[in-house]
This record gives C-alpha cells, structure tokens and sequence, in this order.
C-alpha cells in the first residue's frame, strides 16, 4: 500500500484517496513524506504518535 505523510499536522493518509478533504493543502512540501513501508507507519502511528487520516480511507461516494 502507498502512503502520504503529513508531518505539519501528524497525519497519514493512503495515497490513492488523499484529497482536498483531507486538509493537508497547507503543509509545506517539505513537511510531506510517501512511502510503502508498513512498518513505518506502525511507527509513526505508536512511537510518534500519529493518525490516520479519516477522510482517505477508501474512494469519495457521491450520492446525487
């Protein structure tokens, strides 16, 4: 799996469905990572303690 760090605000986001949503627009590009290391991101997620982002878990649903 792809992902995107956001190191401005702590979060990780999947790659694939990271968007406007997620609020990372802000964050300098030298605040951002990608990687597909897993045990990276468990790192992050229990050492440093970041989050996974909410809103990039899977595709955007339109309901119209």
């Amino acid at each position: 799996m792809q992902f995107f760090i956001d190191h401005k605000y702590r979060r990780i986001h999947q790659r694939q469905f990271a968007g406007d949503r997620c609020g990372f627009v802000e964050t300098p590009v030298e605040e951002r990572e990608f990687t597909d290391s897993e045990d990276y991101i468990g790192q992050l997620e229990n050492g440093e303690l970041y989050e996974v982002c909410p809103h990039c878990q899977s595709a955007p649903t339109v309901i119209r």
